[in-house]
């Protein structure tokens, strides 16, 4: 699937609360040195090279879609540099003051590795500040997906589909993070209501992200079939306001020991 910058800042928006929410927590100091792991369009990191005037913001994503529309909206900004990088290939070392990550590790079934890499990354006393979906983020999402597969008879499309995500839960992640050999580790969840004002905006939101896998695997025809089917579930998640629903977040913040 293309993005433009348009339909993507449509359905981004709250990943983008998400990770503004997870900047002021992480308190950026102005000559930070800043990894960005999953940079995607660019928007955050833009963000945090404000923050860090004086240091550099390094973005990484696996994806040259994402990276280009990245560097578009981060043009004329000096203190950015962005690279074509899968989490898993890092090989920084005692680089960073902080790796900040919004919505992003999800992707990655090798967390606990890549965790590890990023503790590579820092200086000693550097932070590590992480957002992603937590698990059993958002039922309806996994409800609607599953309902369309039956609907259009894909169980066995779908039946031995592995899983493309990894959403831990907050034991998990704090094992992973301590581990890695961070300390100071502080985990929590964060529910977030998702309002929308049409099952279309539904699903260009569903296209951003948790749509994607399935929508692959699928023929056109079949593709527009099933949008239609996850799309239409949603009327049952309306009320006067609107389709409403919940959508869990996991926070983490831990730092790397040694001065």
């Amino acid at each position: 699937m293309n993005w433009s910058d348009e339909a993507f800042d449509a359905v981004s928006v709250s990943q983008a609360e998400a990770g503004m929410e997870l900047i002021a927590m992480t308190e950026v100091k102005s000559g930070d040195a800043i990894l960005d792991i999953g940079c995607g369009a660019g928007n955050l990191t833009l963000e945090l090279a404000r923050k860090a005037p004086k240091g550099m913001v390094v973005g990484i994503d696996p994806s040259a879609e994402m990276l280009d529309m990245a560097r578009k909206r981060t043009q004329g900004a000096e203190n950015i540099a962005l690279l074509k990088m899968a989490a898993q290939e890092m090989r920084f070392a005692s680089e960073f003051d902080l790796v900040y990550s919004n919505s992003a590790l999800q992707w990655i079934q090798e967390q606990g590795a890549v965790i590890g890499l990023a503790h590579r990354a820092l200086r000693p006393g550097g932070r590590i500040a992480v957002q992603l979906p937590a698990k059993d983020f958002c039922w309806p999402v996994m409800e609607n997906i599953n309902s369309a597969i039956s609907a259009l008879g894909l169980e066995s499309k779908f039946g031995e589909m592995p899983t493309p995500w990894l959403f831990p839960l907050k034991s998990e992640l704090q094992a992973f993070l301590e581990a890695a050999g961070f300390s100071g580790v502080g985990i929590y969840y964060k529910d977030y209501m998702l309002l929308f004002g049409s099952v279309n905006e539904v699903l260009e939101w569903g296209m951003s992200a948790p749509l994607r896998p399935y929508l692959s695997r699928l023929s056109r025809d079949m593709r527009e079939r099933f949008k239609y089917a996850f799309a239409m579930g949603f009327e049952n998640y309306r009320t006067e306001n609107g389709i409403e629903f919940n959508f869990k977040r996991l926070f983490a913040f831990a730092v790397k020991g040694g001065l």
